[in-house]
């Protein structure tokens, strides 16, 4: 046990050493604040970047990453130093030194990155290969001749069939990127095949790009449309709402020209949706209603059972409450007429005025769009009156101007039961709304003229002080 003991003296001087590389490190990170020039420093021999301390040479070569631009000269003085490191046993020190010397994007620097990053791609770590592969797009955009040069296009395009997931899909971004004004990465059969069987392989993230490319690829019949969708059957019923929704964008995409299978693909689609519609955050509820939106215009009745789904909760935000009245205007039918206007008469006392005045609005499209329940949202309408709430009423008389233009005989109804006075209407919209019904179909209405007087002499007043201010 005696040979295993290290001399206190040999203690002291690793410790002395450590503090003095700390003291180094907080040298240059001061000189950082102040922007003085830190090259005396990374000139000398133990400088931070030869150092064997995993964590100061990343510090080191952040900085160097950052500051390369600024100053190339000083990014060449390591040059020698990052070649070094990307031979280093360590995957994860070739690595960290290939992404930096990538990173530097200075054109004088790009000859000593010829040979490591051609190693990189060729590295047994996949760490390694992955950090090249991101390597290849920093090249691209520094020199894009040597990618063509070095045929670094076609050697990512081989990378896809790499035995690590993360390789491939930064090969799918890095090609997507380099080819960008070709129209990305060429998607053919043979590799649209390739990717989806090895789909389970990938990370969530992964998945859902790998999913992206495949909107690109075109099936050629309909039995290799049927392949790929049971190979995406269950990622329908993933955890994860973004491989969800992948999934329900590459359905409704290779089945669009297929008719006879349209009723079958969107009832696939439809459970997942409403799962989703159920809990999750806002914005991912948002992002459901969107995808619904798009499912709803080729077979709305696919919903028309599951309308109390779409119902309001008093918690959410305006934005989802408001998409949602869109969906259950579009949603209503003379089977659920009742039950979705009854709903959205109670949406008319949301505290967001925004949210308020669209449940107003949807009311009268839905009467408007279903000529067999217009009775029943005149009724929903006018009973809004009893509320006194000037935004509300507002809104239901520029709703009531609409219907009566289409529902002409509905005027005995509506008539009868308008505010008296404008006084009780001190919204301009509401007043403009007021006086057209009392100039069409005021001659029905005793008190049809005082109104319309007390109109006009509100508009003279109004004009006269503002002739009084201007003067």
């Amino acid at each position: 046990m005696s040979g295993l003991k290290v001399p206190v003296a040999a203690l002291d001087a690793r410790t002395e050493n450590k503090r003095s590389e700390v003291t180094e490190l907080r040298t240059l990170l001061r000189s950082l604040e102040v922007q003085r020039d830190p090259k005396s420093y990374l000139q000398r021999d133990d400088n931070g970047v030869a150092t064997q301390d995993l964590v100061q040479k990343k510090l080191v070569y952040l900085y160097l990453t950052t500051y390369a631009k600024s100053n190339p000269e000083v990014a060449l003085l390591t040059v020698n130093t990052l070649q070094k490191d990307c031979r280093d046993r360590n995957p994860v020190v070739r690595g960290l030194a290939l992404r930096s010397m990538c990173s530097l994007r200075i054109p004088n620097i790009v000859e000593y990155l010829r040979d490591p990053l051609q190693a990189g791609l060729v590295d047994r770590s996949g760490y390694v290969r992955k950090t090249a592969v991101l390597g290849v797009v920093k090249l691209f955009y520094v020199a894009p001749e040597v990618v063509t040069e070095l045929n670094l296009v076609d050697i990512l395009y081989q990378m896809l069939r790499d035995k690590d997931v993360q390789v491939v899909s930064n090969c799918i971004s890095a090609l997507n990127e380099i080819l960008a004004s070709e129209g990305g990465m060429v998607m053919n059969a043979k590799i649209a095949h390739y990717l989806l069987n090895r789909l389970h392989e990938f990370t969530e993230w992964g998945q859902g790009q790998v999913m992206e490319q495949v909107l690109r690829y075109q099936p050629a019949s309909e039995e290799e449309v049927i392949d790929i969708l049971n190979i995406l059957d269950d990622r329908l019923k993933h955890a994860n709402f973004g491989v969800v929704m992948a999934a329900v964008r590459v359905f409704l995409h290779i089945t669009s020209d297929m008719l006879e299978m349209q009723a079958d693909i969107l009832e696939r689609v439809r459970a997942p949706l409403l799962t989703f519609l159920g809990s999750g955050s806002p914005e991912i509820i948002y992002t459901c209603l969107q995808h619904i939106q798009l499912v709803m215009a080729r077979q709305p009745d696919l919903w028309s059972k599951d309308y109390s789904t779409f119902f309001c909760r008093y918690n959410e935000p305006p934005y989802v409450k408001s998409k949602k009245l869109e969906l259950l205007t579009e949603l209503c039918n003379m089977e659920n007429a009742f039950q979705i206007v009854e709903e959205l008469g109670g949406y008319a006392t949301d505290v967001n005025v925004l949210v308020a005045q669209k449940a107003v609005q949807a009311i009268c499209n839905i009467a408007l769009r279903l000529t067999g329940r217009a009775d029943l949202c005149v009724d929903k309408l006018l009973s809004l009156f009893a509320m006194e709430m000037d935004y509300v009423t507002a809104e239901a008389l520029v709703a009531m101007t609409n219907i009566l233009r289409q529902f002409e005989n509905m005027v005995e109804v509506i008539l009868p039961r308008l505010p008296s006075s404008l006084d009780l209407v001190p919204d301009p919209s509401g007043k403009a709304a007021l006086v057209w019904i009392l100039g069409e179909y005021g001659e029905s209405l005793p008190n049809a003229p005082y109104v319309l007087e007390e109109a006009i002499n509100n508009i003279m007043d109004d004009h006269l002080q503002r002739l009084s201010f201007s003067c």
